[in-house]
């Protein structure tokens, strides 16, 4: 391999994080991922002997992408004066707004059956990526576990989900309200 070149393997993850970020997973097929990555199908087999194998790469890739940013998160409370509900949303707004991090969640609820365990921590470290700098937050703020607890818990349900059903956040004054009212317990 040249100096300075992706090897093949990581061009195909590439290509495939993209695929199945735009397409899922049932309707990402290799001989898509072969003409997006520009290699033969020979090729992607030799690295890949499943489709669920590619999988597993591109959400150690995801992973990879996602660590420096969540780390820069949680850092950030200490740096910048926030509001303890503007740093929430802002956590929950960057974790949420990638679309990468929307496919993984999609193909994990749709695909959890086909998982074996290997592919479920894996899926378990991209959680804790978002849980760590939720976390983090809390400690910064003080706030107790039975508040962080509902306040993920309404999160999930008024930003996440819509966003993992192509939907606008529904109720954003009602959220906000709600994890206002939390801070305050």
């Amino acid at each position: 391999m040249a100096r300075g070149r992706p090897s093949k393997k990581s061009h195909i993850v590439i290509a495939a994080c993209d695929l199945f970020t735009l397409q899922g997973y049932q309707a990402t097929s290799i001989d898509q991922v072969v003409a997006a990555a520009g290699v033969s199908k020979p090729t992607v087999y030799s690295n890949f002997p499943t489709k669920l194998a590619l999988w597993e790469e591109v959400l150690e890739h995801i992973v990879s992408q996602a660590t420096p940013s969540m780390t820069e998160k949680r850092l950030a409370f200490a740096e910048q004066p926030h509001s303890a509900l503007a740093a929430w949303l802002a956590i929950w707004e960057s974790w949420s707004s990638l679309p990468e991090n929307l496919a993984v969640y999609r193909i994990f609820l749709g695909e959890q059956h086909k998982m074996n365990d290997q592919l479920l921590a894996k899926f378990d470290l991209f959680e804790t990526l978002l849980m760590s700098a939720l976390q983090a937050w809390q400690g910064h703020f003080k706030v107790s576990s039975q508040v962080f607890v509902q306040m993920e818990a309404l999160s999930r349900q008024y930003i996440l989900m819509p966003r993992l059903l192509n939907k606008p956040i529904d109720n954003e004054a009602f959220m906000t309200a709600q994890l206002n009212w939390l801070l305050t317990l």
